[in-house]
C-alpha cells in the first residue's frame, strides 16, 4: 500500500496546530506531540504522533474525555503530567507509525476527535477512528445507547442497500470498460486489471446479498460512526483485505446522515445527546471511564462489549497506573471477567453485577475483595 504522506496525515491538524488549541464554551482542545523513547527497539514511529488533550471549567468532565483517549490510542491514563512534547513513558505505541487528529465537533454540548492513523504490522496501513463525548460530563458516545434496536436494523438495512448501490455500479461501468477494452488493441495488462477487478467486485456483492438475511435482524452495529458538526457518518469497513486492496474500487462505505433524520432511529438519550431534545439518561457501563475501587485501592477501567456478548478491557490501580488485560463474557446482568499476566495467564477473576452506570461485586486473586466502579453519569 501506498504510504500516506505526513504532510497530508497531519494536514487535519493544521488549525489546531497553529494556535495550538481548538475550543468552544469551556472545552479546550490543545495538541500534543508525543515523542518517543530514545533507541526504543521498534523501527516505528518513523512520523509525528499527535495527541488531543482536554481541558474543561470541570476537571472531572476533563479526566473522564482524556482518560477515554489516551485509553483508546495508547492504552494507557492521561500521564500525570501533561507537556506540549510528551514523552511517551508508558505508552503503547506499537504499530503506530503516523498520527494526526482533527476536532470535527466542539459546540459545547458534543466533542468528536477524529484520528487519521497509520498503524504498521505485517505491513503499513491508514486507517481513522472517531472519539465522540458529552461534553456535560465526559461521557463517551456508544451507539448502543443512542439507538434502539429497531433503529439499529433500519439504519443497517439502508447502509446494504447503499454497498449493493455501489457494488452494482462498479460492476456495470467495469462490464462496460471490458466491452471497450475488447472492441480494440488494449494497453498490455488493461484487460488482465480490468477482469480481476470485475471478479473482486462480484465476489463482495455476492458477500453482500448472502449476508442479507443476517444484516436484516442484527440488533448492534459492526458500523463505525462519527458524529460532526453537522451530520452523523456511518461507515462499514471495506470488502478487501490488505493484499486485495488495490482492487477495491468501492473500498469503505459511509452514510452521511442529517441529525433530523436519525430521530425516529434514536432513543431517549440519544435524541437528548444528539438532538438536545428531552431529558433522556443512559446508564449502560460499557465504553466508559469506570472509576471506583478494589478493596482499598482506586482503579480506573474501561470495557467493550461485542457483538457476540464477550467483553475485553483493561484497568489500572491509579497508583502504578500499569494497563491489566482483562476478557470475559457478559450475560445478562452478569459478568465475568479474566485478568491476566504480560503472559496472557490468568491470575485472577472478576465476578460483577451490572446496574445502571455502576458495576459491583468481587474481585478473587489470592484473596477475595469487594470491588465497585462507576460510570460519568448521562446527565449533569
Amino acid at each position: 500500500m501506498k504510504r500516506l504522506p505526513v504532510g497530508l496525515l497531519l494536514f487535519p491538524v493544521l488549525a489546531v496546530l497553529l494556535t495550538g488549541r481548538a475550543w468552544a464554551e469551556g472545552v479546550e482542545v490543545r495538541s500534543l506531540t508525543v515523542i518517543p523513547k530514545p533507541g526504543a527497539e521498534s523501527v516505528f514511529p518513523v512520523g509525528d504522533l499527535q495527541m488531543a488533550f482536554v481541558t474543561h471549567e470541570k476537571p472531572e468532565v476533563a479526566a473522564n474525555i482524556n482518560d477515554a483517549l489516551f485509553i483508546g490510542r495508547f492504552k494507557a491514563l492521561t500521564p500525570t503530567k501533561v507537556e506540549a512534547r510528551l514523552p511517551a513513558d508508558g505508552l503503547d505505541l506499537s504499530g503506530l507509525s503516523e498520527q494526526g487528529f482533527t476536532v470535527t465537533r466542539n459546540d459545547g454540548r458534543l466533542l468528536t476527535i477524529h484520528f487519521d492513523i497509520e498503524g504498521c504490522g505485517a505491513y503499513c496501513e491508514t486507517y481513522s477512528v472517531a472519539y465522540g463525548f458529552d461534553v456535560r460530563t465526559g461521557r463517551q458516545l456508544t451507539p448502543r445507547e443512542l439507538f434502539t434496536p429497531a433503529g439499529v436494523r433500519a439504519l443497517v438495512l439502508r447502509m446494504n442497500k447503499e454497498k449493493l448501490r455501489l457494488y452494482r455500479e462498479q460492476i456495470a461501468k467495469h462490464e462496460r470498460e471490458l466491452k471497450a477494452s475488447n472492441k480494440k488493441a488494449p494497453a498490455s495488462g488493461t484487460v488482465e486489471d480490468l477482469e480481476e477487478r470485475l471478479a473482486f467486485n462480484r465476489e463482495c456483492l455476492e458477500g453482500v446479498e448472502a449476508n442479507a438475511e443476517e444484516e436484516r435482524t442484527r440488533s448492534t452495529f459492526h458500523e463505525r460512526w462519527e458524529f460532526t458538526g453537522t451530520e452523523a457518518r456511518m461507515t462499514a469497513e471495506r470488502c478487501s483485505n490488505h493484499a486485495s486492496r488495490a482492487l477495491d474500487d468501492v473500498d469503505s462505505v459511509s452514510l452521511a446522515l442529517p441529525y433530523a433524520s436519525l430521530r425516529p432511529h434514536l432513543t431517549a438519550y440519544g435524541k437528548r445527546a444528539l438532538l438536545g431534545e428531552g431529558q433522556g439518561v443512559s446508564g449502560d457501563v460499557f465504553g466508559q471511564v469506570l472509576r471506583g475501587r478494589i478493596g482499598k485501592l482506586p482503579i480506573v477501567m474501561m470495557l467493550e462489549r461485542h457483538r457476540d456478548d464477550s467483553v475485553s478491557g483493561v484497568y489500572f490501580y491509579e497508583k502504578h497506573r500499569k494497563p491489566i488485560e482483562l476478557d470475559g463474557r457478559v450475560e445478562g446482568g452478569k459478568l465475568e471477567l479474566q485478568e491476566r499476566d504480560a503472559e496472557g495467564n490468568p491470575v485472577a477473576s472478576l465476578r460483577l453485577e451490572v446496574g445502571k452506570n455502576l458495576l459491583r461485586g468481587e474481585w478473587a486473586g489470592k484473596q477475595p475483595l469487594r470491588m465497585e466502579l462507576r460510570a460519568p453519569p448521562a446527565q449533569e
